[in-house]
């Protein structure tokens, strides 16, 4: 299920533009564009946001609100703390990077190198992430005999991240159809499952192994796109990082 932190997300993503304003890292003040420099203190501005393109990957726990009404919170804050710490450790250990927590859910950002290296590197970290929970899954079915799955949502393309809101609540997002289209993969993902856009598959074709999902619309304009079902890395380039890394 997604939670209604990632709902009130997806509002945010959803918004295509946003304004390129320049800020000081130590008034927390926005000054005009074309400024380099603080009226107030002196010190270089940076700019709020910038266009990139990334790869955006969000989690989502199957089942929270069932966990939630169960369980004692200690017990879903338990569980909840070793499935970011997964989640966390694969995401940096693929050069991603975690930039929103949202309630029983995650959003993370891969984006240093060209569009092919991003997506292969966020969709290996999908799988070890997946692979790793299952030590989680199958302890939450022999403690509590309930089911624990987390779906993934990848998708690559055009983003503006930065920070958003003012002086008193600031925040690190990445805004635009491309996350919104990647948070939206969560509505149709099965417990366990990775899916991707096309995009993101044609980014990492040759390497990673898809079963066609089917065309779906995925954002608030109704564009449709081609989903996949992430199932495996094709074994010669395992075996090849496997012979690297001894």
């Amino acid at each position: 299920m997604v939670s209604s932190a990632v709902v009130g997300l997806s509002r945010n993503v959803m918004a295509p533009e946003l304004s390129v304003r320049p800020s000081c890292l130590q008034c927390a003040l926005e000054r005009s564009v074309g400024g380099k420099y603080c009226g107030a203190c002196g010190n270089l501005l940076r700019p709020r946001c910038e266009r990139k393109q990334v790869t955006v990957l969000f989690t989502d726990v199957s089942g929270f609100t069932a966990l939630s009404e169960q369980l004692d919170p200690e017990q879903v804050s338990e569980i909840m703390h070793r499935t970011f710490d997964i989640v966390l450790e694969a995401v940096h250990e693929h050069g991603g990077t975690v930039n929103q927590f949202l309630g029983d859910g995650v959003m993370a950002l891969f984006g240093d190198g060209p569009g092919e290296h991003h997506a292969r590197r966020a969709l290996g970290a999908a799988l070890a992430l997946q692979g790793c929970l299952e030590t989680v899954r199958r302890e939450v079915r022999r403690s509590y005999g309930l089911e624990f799955r987390v779906r993934v949502g990848v998708n690559t393309g055009p983003v503006v991240v930065g920070t958003i809101g003012a002086a008193l609540r600031t925040d690190y997002t990445a805004t635009g159809n491309t996350a919104a289209a990647a948070l939206g993969l969560l509505q149709i993902a099965e417990p366990g499952q990775i899916v991707v856009t096309d995009r993101t598959r044609e980014l990492a074709a040759g390497r990673y192994d898809f079963a066609e999902v089917g065309a779906m619309p995925l954002t608030e304009s109704r564009e449709t796109v081609v989903v996949y079902e992430l199932t495996s890395e094709i074994s010669e380039y395992a075996d090849d990082e496997a012979l690297i890394a001894v």
